[in-house]
């Protein structure tokens, strides 16, 4: 099932709007949330209207992200239904947690993915056109920046990816 998630409304309305979004939602915190959306399943969400994202609909996404990580259930993306451009959230929480096998993951990389820098560069050079959007930019720590790093690399050198980072 597919579910659009207005940015904007969510930034004004909190959890009203995901009320309005999802069936039977009653939650009014990120637990509630948390344990909504782990009951779900192969749900679609995209995020429109985002051209401002405040703490509390980053926190919203990091707690979609856990889910997914945790259940393998949701596909999370940004943008309207029919654009060509692929979308990736890449949390920098995550990042600093799990780096490489989180990369290995999100961007969906082969199994022979080298999980180093060098083994980056070449997988995300090999990526169809992709917007990655990075949250929790405020979270970045020394080896994230370095990969974060290798981003700016390949999208310079490739012109694949398109990237946008946000607190």
């Amino acid at each position: 099932m597919k579910y659009i998630i207005n940015v904007s409304k969510l930034n004004e309305r909190g959890f009203d709007h995901l009320k309005e979004v999802f069936e039977n939602f009653e939650g009014i915190d990120y637990d509630y949330l948390y344990a909504y959306l782990s009951y779900l399943e192969d749900a679609e969400i995209v995020f429109t209207d985002y051209s401002y994202i405040s703490e509390f609909s980053s926190t919203i996404i990091r707690v979609m992200n856990d889910v997914n990580e945790d259940y393998n259930n949701l596909t999370l993306s940004y943008g309207e239904e029919n654009e060509p451009m692929k979308r990736v959230i890449l949390d920098v929480t995550v990042l600093n947690e799990e780096g490489h096998d989180y990369l290995m993951k999100l961007f969906d990389f082969p199994d022979y993915y080298g999980k180093n820098l060098d083994a980056l560069y070449d997988c995300l050079g090999d990526l169809d056109d992709t917007e990655v959007i990075i949250i929790n930019m405020d979270e970045v720590n020394e080896n994230s920046l370095k990969i974060l790093s290798i981003f700016d690399e390949v999208a310079e050198e490739y012109g694949n990816l398109r990237l946008t980072y946000e607190s």
